[in-house]
């Protein structure tokens, strides 16, 4: 789940994202963001791997698309449900886990093949360690 003390209506995706990933809470998160990155806001994902790797989670693969599959597209093709994921699809950031999608709107997850998030294009995506 998103952390609970995750505000609601900022641009703070990237965080909340990273912050449920690392199973930290949103402050925690905010706080290496703005020491980091000198952020809090818009982040990228150079920005939020600099941060994930301070938090100790590893990123096992990442992947970088030029022809940019949909969301769907990407579960269908790439998605192992014994990852944890940390995807960018158009101007956005979503954790992924156990086949649920994750962002500040969707806090308790909602099922990536249901996902409003599936037709929307993803740039890149980062798998981390395998989960609990």
């Amino acid at each position: 789940m998103i952390p609970d003390d995750t505000p609601h209506g900022r641009d703070n995706c990237g965080i909340a994202a990273v912050a449920m990933l690392a199973n930290v809470t949103y402050a925690e998160a905010e706080t290496l963001f703005f020491d980091l990155c000198r952020r809090s806001d818009i982040t990228s994902i150079w920005d939020r791997m600099l941060v994930m790797d301070a938090l100790g989670l590893k990123v096992t693969h990442e992947q970088h698309y030029k022809d940019k599959p949909t969301l769907f597209r990407w579960y269908m093709d790439r998605y192992d449900p014994h990852y944890d994921y940390h995807v960018t699809i158009t101007g956005h950031a979503l954790a992924v886990r156990k086949h649920l999608v994750f962002d500040p709107t969707f806090r308790k997850g909602w099922p990536l093949a249901d996902s409003p998030y599936k037709r929307k294009r993803v740039s890149s995506y980062l798998r981390l360690g395998i989960t609990q």
